[in-house]
């Protein structure tokens, strides 16, 4: 077991990863209605802003924004404890955003739906053929050259890339646009980038950290006001398809996890980790409870028993702190996540009945708080199932997932699914959507073969990297 790594903090991600995928994959518009995003339920999927409540899908993404953001320390604060200035580690920062930029530029123009070719199997082996390339363009060194040629042949890669983005045709008689790109990568740059700011502003001074929450808050409230200059800065933009303000509402999340990352970091540095154990009569109780917190939470906020979810988040926020009041080094590390997910749990729930209720689209404050307190109740469970018991038959396979979110992200639109149409299968497999429970199995199978497929390249190395 390497006591090097956060295994935890691999599976949440690769639980983030393969339940998103799950959502696109699972059959559309037949499944109950807390089988998708709150705000947009079956059959017809339209977006109605006055529905409020969350559903499991809507914990996807904050939960892997609350990963990104506790991997910041995990990268940055390695590398500032090594003595790397920190303007150099500002200009890698910079570097991965516009990396993860180009990423979600290139895989919306590479995905099937996008591209314009009569044949059908053009618009099904393209896909493979790119994402190919992406080993190329996001893997470290893949051809194990000397680091100037390894510099030539990636910026050869990008070329081609770019070159292949503007003259393919698109459906539609579109033709390439730098407004085309995956929205959820593209957050993801802006605030993996201002999270990085932000630590290495403050890598040692969590209250300063902290402290940019209610400055946020505050620039989001006051641009509704006309002619303020916080409507100035929050309209402000070099170039929409790079980076616009309203993205940033994110770091509600993402610095909530920079905090969960220094806990992590500071627990790996502790002195015979495997040989400390939290007392059996605890741990065993610890895991179902967060586990509870969060299908709690989320049943009761979606059927809007409001007073109900109250009650019995403060019964299960009391028999956690029971549980972990007694501490020992490693049930210290547990109670800070169970303190900081209490405190960022509460205060979204105080906060729920502010701007209509909880509701992932459009965003309200009370989704982001209460979204990143239950993440870190996730943490907490993967913590002691993978990290204390080290369940490896349920954690393994999340944590190789976890470990490629790159790759994985894009092994569904760009391998398993082209694959299946190339080979004919896919009609057999979607056919199955003409019932809920087939085309839940649908969705499970396709999300099973991109982990496998992510699974086999982690396990070979091949890593991407922004």
């Amino acid at each position: 077991m390497n006591n090097n790594r956060a295994h935890s903090l691999d599976a949440l991600r690769g639980y983030a990863i393969m339940t998103m995928i799950l959502s696109a994959m699972e059959a559309f518009s037949i499944l109950p209605r807390w089988m998708y995003h709150a705000q947009v339920p079956p059959p017809a999927h339209i977006f109605n802003p006055h529905i409020f409540g969350i559903t499991w899908v809507d914990l996807i993404f904050p939960f892997f924004l609350f990963s990104m953001g506790a991997a910041i320390p995990l990268s940055l604060g390695r590398q500032l404890a090594k003595g790397t200035p920190r303007r150099q580690l500002l200009w890698k920062s910079v570097v991965r955003w516009v990396k993860l930029t180009f990423y979600a530029i290139f895989i919306i123009h590479m995905f099937p739906y996008m591209l314009g070719y009569e044949q059908e199997w053009m618009r099904y082996t393209l896909p493979l053929v790119a994402f190919a390339l992406m080993f190329v363009l996001f893997m470290r060194n893949p051809f194990h050259l000397s680091s100037m040629w390894n510099r030539v042949v990636t910026w050869l890669a990008y070329a081609v890339a770019i070159a292949w983005m503007l003259i393919q045709p698109y459906a539609g008689g579109k033709s390439f646009s730098l407004n085309d790109s995956d929205i959820i990568m593209l957050i993801l740059a802006n605030v993996s980038l201002a999270g990085a700011v932000i630590y290495l502003l403050t890598p040692k001074r969590i209250l300063w950290r902290l402290a940019f929450i209610p400055l946020i808050m505050a620039v989001f409230l006051s641009s509704k006001t006309d002619n303020s200059w916080q409507q100035w800065l929050y309209n402000f933009t070099p170039a929409h398809w790079l980076y616009q303000f309203r993205y940033l509402e994110y770091l509600l999340i993402i610095i909530p996890g920079t905090i969960a990352g220094d806990l992590i970091s500071r627990w790996l540095q502790r002195e015979e980790l495997a040989s400390v154990h939290a007392p059996l009569h605890q741990a065993p109780f610890v895991a179902p409870l967060s586990l509870m917190m969060i299908v709690c939470n989320v049943a009761c906020l979606y059927n809007r028993v409001m007073v109900l979810n109250l009650i019995l988040t403060a019964v299960l926020l009391v028999l956690l702190y029971l549980l972990l009041r007694k501490e020992d080094e490693e049930t210290h590390y547990w109670k800070k996540l169970y303190l900081c997910g209490t405190y960022l749990l509460l205060l979204g729930l105080f906060i729920e009945a502010f701007e209509g209720g909880i509701r992932k689209d459009d965003v309200t404050f009370s989704y982001l708080f209460v979204t990143g307190g239950l993440a870190f109740f996730g943490l907490l469970f993967f913590t002691v199932v993978s990290d204390h018991y080290h369940v490896r038959w349920l954690c393994e396979p999340l944590e190789l997932v976890g470990r490629n979110p790159m790759l994985a992200y894009v092994s569904g639109s760009m391998v398993v699914v082209p694959i299946l149409m190339l080979t004919h299968i896919y009609p057999f497999i979607d056919s199955w959507s003409s019932a809920p429970l087939p085309g839940f199995l649908k969705g499970v199978l396709l999300t099973a073969l991109c982990m496998s497929v992510t699974s086999y390249f982690t396990i070979k190395k091949k890593l991407w990297k922004s």
